[in-house]
């Protein structure tokens, strides 16, 4: 049985492709099997896993608006870490979504006979709150929010929350919050301790213990088409979603096996 995450928050430059690149990569280092899916038009994850579309390769468009099979746009990326990948043509995806019947269940109804291959699935959700992330809203168990410890992102997150229980209202009840992850922390910088302060004090035990810092090696090791557990296992970016991983792994072990 898998678990599957979805990595969102509308606001775009908070590190969603980078938690769901790194934590799937660490899950898959405690011997998880872990698909990441990709939603986002950038195609970050997609670039950041090592992964280079070829001509006839399907991605997540072709699974969500041409009725391909999830198994036929699967990659591997390594054995037992598969990702689908992500293509410039998801630009027209939200548009595209909008003139299909169930247009909301179709990542849900697409990644169905997959999942179950997997412990976890982890999609990466494009930066706005459109058709494509209510996909993945509703084709998930859990979803997990980072946030830059900065004012103004913080004063998005009533919008993404509100999306949250629209859809667990209306097309996915069993949607919960996994946990809010602090990320992009500034070393020394008060703003940021004032912020993880507030939400902490606001939203309790839903924020990860984890903190993830800036780093340059963040931007290096996405430059290097790998996650930060591959360049700089050693580096504190890298045991942050070391931990992260163990955190999501405590707090799904009661809802699917170990």
């Amino acid at each position: 049985m898998s678990t599957v995450i979805a990595v969102a928050n509308q606001k775009g430059g908070v590190g969603k492709s980078t938690t769901a690149l790194n934590l799937g990569r660490a899950l898959y280092e405690r011997k998880k099997t872990v698909l990441l899916v990709d939603l986002d038009s950038q195609g970050h994850l997609t670039l950041m896993s090592g992964v280079e579309l070829g001509p006839g390769d399907m991605s997540a468009y072709d699974v969500l608006l041409t009725g391909a099979l999830a198994a036929d746009a699967l990659q591997e990326v390594d054995a037992g870490l598969d990702i689908i990948p992500a293509s410039i043509q998801m630009a027209t995806g939200e548009v595209d979504l909008s003139r299909r019947q169930r247009r909301e269940y179709r990542l849900r109804e697409a990644l169905e006979p997959i999942t179950n291959q997997y412990d976890y699935t982890v999609m990466d959700c494009p930066p706005n709150l459109g058709l494509l992330t209510v996909n993945a809203l509703t084709a998930a168990d859990a979803v997990l929010i980072p946030l830059q410890l900065d004012f103004l992102a913080l004063k998005g997150m009533q919008l993404l929350l509100n999306t949250i229980a629209e859809v667990r209202s209306s097309t996915n009840r069993r949607l919960e919050i996994l946990g809010i992850l602090p990320t992009m922390a500034r070393a020394r910088s008060l703003h940021s301790a004032e912020v993880e302060e507030s939400v902490r004090e606001f939203f309790g035990d839903t924020i990860f213990k984890t903190v993830v810092k800036s780093s340059v090696r963040f931007p290096e090791s996405a430059a290097g088409f790998r996650s930060i557990l591959e360049y700089a296992p050693r580096h504190p970016g890298a045991e942050a979603y070391r931990a992260l991983a163990k955190e999501v792994l405590q707090r799904t072990a009661g809802k699917r096996p170990a």
